[in-house]
């Protein structure tokens, strides 16, 4: 999606040191003063527009010289410091250049950093502008020329043309290397020179201080020019011959042409033009019409994706193809095939030829590429067991273990789904964990879930259970096996025939029978609790939330909760201790009460 910046509010404060709110359209100096009336229109058009500000007299002070140092961060604004669309870029920024950096003593690091990081600096520029020699002095005339050049990314073109004959009589006081790009700004009508000679020839005055009237007429004339644009997408194929990148951008592929100012970015990291692959996503920034910058810090993960195919581009380097979300067809990607992807049609392997717009299709992503791409129908049927539901995102996922052995997330349809259990009318809630589903998906979400459980028994001694916020599980040793199971939130816990009974009156050490549904329990049997008023083991588990301690004694876990009377002793060091201080793999002696089912410990004295 190409989007294209607007520059009101990444300016910000006039040329860092003003503080009238831009409302004010009008200053003293300026509405009063005719030697700087060619201006007032930039000045006030600029306050207007919210770029530029006054001091609090009231005043501009129009013929007052700009820094080095605040043309520096002037420019960083100009292309984007300040737009949310540069955040991680400015991240990136700060830790390439960090090094360089140190060498300089400035609060601008960030508007330095993105300069060098776009490519509008290079660090060999760098003791021009920030030594504590240059840093305040004022920029001139023919280096504020050289600044806007780099800035629209015209220093290749500039340099190719080094013998331009200048227009102005002072050419001779205008530095050579500078010369072309003095007539570089002058051809944008960002620049013109500064009155005539005695001769009536014009005059570009080099070495004259730029003011800030002056500056304020150059960012007038520079947004046009400048015209920065951001759009994101993939990659579809490089051209080293013909130095250009091709780009999938909302579903049409844009060859972009690069050239030595380019900058390429992976992660933050410069890299060259040969570094890019097809299937990268990628962000672009447009300066002046050209292609300033590549940068790729996103990485698809392995997965699976379905859509409509809205085209396809079969080219002799690479192929690519754009598919839309089957429920809003405005929403559209595109990704690029491996050189060995498979293409299933009706099951079939077939050529990337055959498919056709509207098809549906399923693509298999590995490493940013399509490895897989198959045309499926409309309706589908997926066979599998059910591992989650995750309610967590905009929609309903279910993540189902396929007959193939790979766990693939299938959405539920947001216009609603029919749920059956066990043959019987159901819902979402009482799906569990280890059934067996069949799934009905309309363009790849689920309408409709078939879910059937195996119902089983265990008889055996409770080791342990824990209680999380999402929930509890024991673990059951049967028949000399250990083994672990989800509780459902519904089940049903009996103790000695009592069915009032809940999870948290379960005590590890005692015998239970467990029903269990797919790989959940519903039901639980126990027996008494084994009464205990004191315990010499090994501490397992510290739940500093519920003050619980999981001990562990001749092999059987017990359940130990701490009180904030509790009498907490380490032996080594004879002092008392809290409990968040205590470590588990410690040996403990434990005292205390069983009178409510549960050792609650008076003391505990750390072997």
């Amino acid at each position: 999606m190409i989007k294209k910046k607007i520059l009101s509010g990444i300016l910000c404060a006039t040329f860092l040191f003003s503080t009238v709110s831009a409302a004010k359209l009008t200053f003293s100096d300026v509405e009063n003063d005719p030697t700087v009336s060619w201006a007032r229109t930039y000045i006030n058009e600029m306050a207007e527009m919210g770029y530029i500000k006054g001091y609090e007299d009231g005043t501009f002070q129009p013929n007052k010289p700009i820094s080095k140092t605040e043309a520096l961060i002037l420019l960083s604004r100009m292309i984007g410091l300040n737009d949310s669309n540069y955040a991680d870029s400015l991240e990136y920024a700060l830790d390439e250049f960090d090094v360089v950096l140190k060498k300089y003593t400035t609060n601008y690091k960030q508007e330095v950093a993105f300069l060098l990081y776009t490519g509008v600096l290079h660090p060999s520029d760098l003791d021009d502008y920030l030594t504590n020699a240059n840093k305040n002095e004022p920029l001139k005339r023919y280096e504020a020329a050289i600044l806007l050049t780099k800035l629209l990314g015209a220093v290749e073109e500039v340099e190719s043309n080094m013998f331009v004959t200048s227009s102005y009589a002072d050419t001779l006081d205008i530095p050579e290397l500078a010369r072309p790009y003095v007539e570089y700004v002058k051809d944008q009508g960002i620049m013109q020179g500064m009155g005539n000679n005695a001769d009536g020839n014009p005059e570009f005055s080099p070495n004259t201080p730029v003011t800030r009237s002056q500056m304020s007429k150059m960012l007038y004339m520079l947004i046009d020019v400048l015209d920065v644009t951001t759009a994101s997408g993939v990659i579809v194929e490089t051209n080293a011959f013909d130095e250009t990148v091709t780009i999938a951008i909302d579903g049409e592929n844009v060859a972009y042409p690069v050239d030595k100012s380019t900058e390429y970015k992976i992660n933050g990291e410069a890299v060259e033009f040969e570094d890019l692959s097809e299937g990268m996503t990628v962000k672009i920034s447009l300066i002046a019409g050209k292609l300033a910058l590549i940068e790729n810090y996103v990485v698809l993960e392995d997965t699976v994706i379905y859509g409509l195919v809205s085209g396809t581009k079969p080219t002799q380097e690479s192929k690519s193809i754009t598919i839309a979300d089957a429920n809003d067809k405005s929403i559209v990607d595109t990704y690029v095939l491996s050189e060995d992807a498979k293409i299933r049609i009706d099951g079939a392997i077939d050529l990337f030829t055959k498919v056709k717009k509207n098809d549906y299709v399923e693509l298999k992503i590995e490493d940013g590429l399509v490895t897989e791409l198959s045309v499926i129908g409309k309706n589908s049927t997926v066979t599998g067991t059910l591992e989650s539901v995750d309610a967590t995102g905009e929609y309903t996922t279910l993540n189902i273990e396929t007959q193939s052995g790979e766990t693939e997330a299938y959405e539920i349809s947001a216009d609603g789904v029919v749920v059956s259990r066990n043959s019987l009318d159901s819902n979402l809630a009482a799906l569990m964990e280890g059934d067996k589903i069949v799934l009905k998906l309309t363009y790849g979400k689920i309408t409709k879930i078939s879910a059937s459980s195996k119902n089983q028994t265990l008889a055996g001694k409770m080791s342990s259970i824990t209680h999380t916020t999402t929930g509890s599980s024991l673990t059951i040793e049967a028949d000399g096996k250990k083994s672990e199971f989800k509780i459902n939130k519904s089940a049903k816990v009996v103790i000695n025939s009592t069915e009032e009974a809940t999870v948290y009156d379960l005590r590890p050490g005692t015998d239970i029978n467990i029903t269990i549904e797919s790989s959940e329990i519903t039901q639980i049997k126990a027996a008494a609790t084994i009464e205990k008023s004191s315990l010499t083991g090994t501490i397992k588990t510290i739940n500093l939330n519920y003050g619980l301690l999981i001990i562990e004694e001749d092999g059987v876990e017990y359940n130990v909760f701490c009180k904030s009377s509790t009498n907490i002793i380490d032996s080594k060091t004879g002092k008392t201790v809290s409990l968040k201080s205590v470590e588990t793999g410690r040996s403990a002696i434990i005292t205390g009460s069983n009178a409510s089912g549960v050792l609650e410990a008076t003391a505990i004295v750390l072997q």
